[in-house]
């Protein structure tokens, strides 16, 4: 597996390239993951397909994907008061309701790098 991390401040082409470079990836043979972090679908204008939280297949050998770094903060922290149930209960501290929450800085990074995760698994 190779992964490419393309990064910069917004408006300097990022998501052109890193499209751009998936494509020709994609079409050379080589499987490819493209995912990206704005909110707005700035990906699926450079692709010419809407992308979303779930990878969406954009022709054959490429995926994109735009995860949900909130959805995914919630559900990790669900997951773990899951598993601190019991700590919790003797603690006598109520568990938090992840619709309360906010993601943390660093979230979307961090929602990038489970997803690419999950694609390394899968």
């Amino acid at each position: 597996m190779r992964t490419l991390l393309l990064t910069g401040p917004g408006g300097t082409g990022r998501t052109t390239v890193a499209a751009a470079t998936a494509l020709k990836a994609a079409r050379r043979g080589t499987r490819t993951l493209l995912l990206g972090t704005d909110r707005d679908d700035t990906l699926g204008a450079a692709l010419g397909v809407p992308t979303g939280p779930a990878p969406t297949l954009v022709e054959p050998g490429l995926t994109a994907w735009r995860p949900d770094a909130a959805q995914g903060f919630r559900e990790a922290l669900a997951a773990l008061q899951d598993r601190a149930a019991s700590a919790l209960d003797l603690l006598g501290a109520s568990r938090l309701d992840p619709e309360e929450l906010t993601p943390l800085p660093g979230a979307d990074d961090l929602a990038l790098l489970r997803a690419l995760r999950e694609a390394a698994l899968a």
